[in-house]
């Protein structure tokens, strides 16, 4: 795990030097940078693999392809195996220079043969060439910008803003997309003219011209026929061998333990292939750990026998944590539950350097209850006429809407909506479009062009993955045929891995697990795991009302028996409490003194009205204050400070 970035166009060492000690978090054991001809290749560098002989940039045999690379090649071994049969010749143990051995037999197909998390900058110097490159899930970030013909490229945006020339600007389309669903959507960022590369892509720069491809997606409506017991065994292999891979280290790794299904069977699994106990984290909140799930941790963590640490954090911790929070992320996303990621990092750094962690479950099995909803609500739309949707369901809920508990409201509302996919969306949304018509100032509104809703749905549901043939090729499952593209469970599963693991869940994972030099590694969405998934039937993903039954198929000999089938409970910190005291007093405060007011984002009055309606304990409030408050603490931070915010 490190930090990358880089220019191209130009070369200048002091912002490359820059560049990279904004990143020393990333990669605190050492430093590298690579100058040439209208090049800049720069590296922090957290060692795990080859401790002495890991520095980059990497580079070929006569120096003419340089590396600069973060996270982790699992299948290195191999590759490097048959790249010596070839004649290559290797000066290190790491699995960076593998890269630059098979861009010489395999150019930008490179990825294609690459197996883990990544994001690496290769320059070959023959074809005056830079390669971009993100791994297939987006596990690694990578931003980029282009000023007049020039390319800035890192793994984190504070990077690129130590360049003069990039613009600290809000992207309003972005500010839309984000008030809707906490984070911001597709390759768009919250600074204007500041982009991320798409997972999946790999952006080639020559000549001041800029290209992009997509080299690979997660695979959709390629469910097979098989019977059950195979389903399970070969997850159950896939799973055993994702584990495995990943105890690639020549440091301490541990298991963010949270006692459900997911990380359970991983650090199941991992308790088998090792000889000494596993170190596992936890995280809990209130005074006692009340709030959380320390209790089934605790019974998982007694149950494979791990030398088990937990944290309770109680209110206060915002105060403390927040700016620092919105500070590693780079970008305000409203998930009060970033402050446990946070936490629990700095916590297991006192221990280990690497940890594995259960994210993705939920979304490549089926484990969120919105995709009950979201089935609910098809079946809803399907035999419930249009004017009795309208005339009667409609404005029933809405009567009733300050009185329901959040879940229950969410569930009822997405399902007034015309359509299907709408209303999906609408189930994880802070504001609605209505909510922000009403915030927004006329000069903001004049700026917006673009309904979330239909952006959204546009992105996640009209562009949607395909079943890829090497997945039959690769003999993965012979039987799985194209099923027909009214799988809507299917579809709400793509949109959730596309938009809401990566944007939200991983991108908090790297920047917060790294802002204690830590890498966190994610069995469950290897690349063979979930392409494999996307081949098991939808009744063995959801099953009735019983979430991700093939996976806990899979735990059933690996799990204590109480978690075996254990309601899910969703990771929650009490913000609904919290929000009554600590951080209702930091937003109350901060919207008094306003900056985004002062700026003409939001309508003074429409701010008030919210902060009266929280007071009051209406429903939703509680986030849509959380979301205004971020947004406040990250534009002071990163548009009006300037480069002051980094001394």
């Amino acid at each position: 795990m490190c930090g990358i970035c880089g220019t191209a166009g130009f070369e200048d060492q002091a912002l490359l030097d820059s560049m990279c000690s904004v990143m020393v978090h990333r990669g605190p054991d050492d430093s590298g940078t690579f100058i040439g001809d209208g090049i800049g290749l720069g590296h922090r560098r957290l060692s795990i693999i080859d401790l002495k002989g890991g520095h980059q940039p990497i580079h070929n045999e006569d120096e003419t392809i340089q590396v600069v690379y973060n996270g982790e090649i699992y299948n290195h071994c191999d590759l490097r195996s048959d790249l010596e049969s070839r004649g290559h010749r290797f000066y290190t143990s790491t699995d960076t220079e593998v890269l630059a051995h098979l861009y010489e037999e395999h150019g930008a197909e490179m990825v294609q043969h690459l197996r883990g998390m990544f994001t690496f900058a290769l320059w070959d110097s023959n074809k005056r060439t830079l390669l971009l490159a993100r791994d297939r899930l987006g596990i690694k970030p990578l931003y980029y910008t282009i000023i007049d013909g020039k390319l800035l490229f890192a793994s984190e945006i504070k990077s690129l803003l130590q360049y003069e020339r990039v613009e600290r600007a809000v992207n309003t389309s972005a500010l839309h997309d984000y008030l809707t669903f906490r984070h911001t959507l597709s390759d768009e960022t919250m600074f204007a003219g500041i982009k991320k590369l798409l997972p999946g892509h790999v952006m080639t720069y020559q000549q001041g011209q800029v290209s992009i491809k997509h080299y690979w997606d997660v695979p959709r409506d390629c469910a097979g026929n098989r019977s059950e017991e195979y389903y399970v065994k070969q997850l159950r292999h896939l799973m055993e061998d994702s584990v495995r891979i990943r105890l690639m280290s020549e440091v301490p790794l541990g298991v963010y333990l949270s006692g459900g299904i997911d990380s359970g069977i991983i650090t199941g699994l991992m308790s088998q292939m090792v000889d000494d106990p596993i170190e596992t984290f936890s995280v809990g909140f209130g005074e006692q750990g009340e709030i959380g799930e320390l209790s089934q941790a605790q019974v998982a963590a007694d149950h494979f026998g791990t030398k088990h640490h937990e944290i309770v954090v109680e209110q206060g911790a915002f105060r403390q944590h927040l700016k620092d929070i919105i500070w590693h992320n780079d970008e305000p996303i409203a998930d009060p539950s970033a402050l446990a990621m946070f936490l629990l990092s700095r916590m297991a750094s006192q221990h280990v350097t690497v940890v594995l962690n259960g994210a993705g479950g939920d979304e490549i099995f089926g484990g969120y209850i919105s995709y009950k909803v979201g089935l609910g609500n098809e079946q809803y739309h399907r035999w419930i006429p249009g004017p009795l949707r309208r005339g009667v369901v409609r404005p029933f809920v809405n009567s009733l809407s300050p009185h329901l508990p959040s879940k229950f409201y969410v569930g009822l509302q997405s399902a007034t909506q015309e359509v299907k996919e709408h209303g999906f969306l609408f189930a994880k949304s802070v504001f609605s479009e209505k909510d922000k018509a009403e915030l927004y100032t006329e000069e903001l509104k004049q700026q917006i062009v673009h309904d979330s809703f239909d952006k959204a749905t546009d992105i996640l549901f009209r562009k949607n993955g395909y079943c890829d043939n090497s997945i039959r090729s690769a003999g993965v499952d012979e039987g799985a045929t194209r099923s027909s593209d009214d799988d809507f469970l299917a579809k709400m599963m793509y949109a959730d891995t596309r938009s809401y693991l990566v944007d939200h869940i991983l991108l908090e994972t790297d920047k917060l697990t790294m802002s204690s030099s830590i890498e966190a590694r994610v069995p469950i969405i290897d690349h063979k795991v979930v392409e494999f998934a996307a081949t098991i039937p939808r009744n063995l993903k959801l099953r009735g009302m019983t979430e991700k039954y093939i996976l806990k198929k899979v735990g059933q000999d690996i799990l204590p028996a109480s978690t075996r089938n254990r309601k899910k409970q969703p990771f929650r910190i009490p913000i609904d409490t919290w929000f009554r005291d600590e951080l209702s007093e930091m937003a109350e405060q901060a919207m008094d003194d306003s900056i985004i007011l002062q700026e003409g984002y939001f309508r003074p009055e429409v701010v008030q009205d919210i902060v009266r309606r929280h007071k009051r304990s209406e429903l939703l409030y509680n986030h849509q204050m959380y979301a205004m408050l971020v947004f406040e603490m990250w534009h002071e931070r990163f548009i009006d400070k300037g480069m002051d915010a980094f001394s």
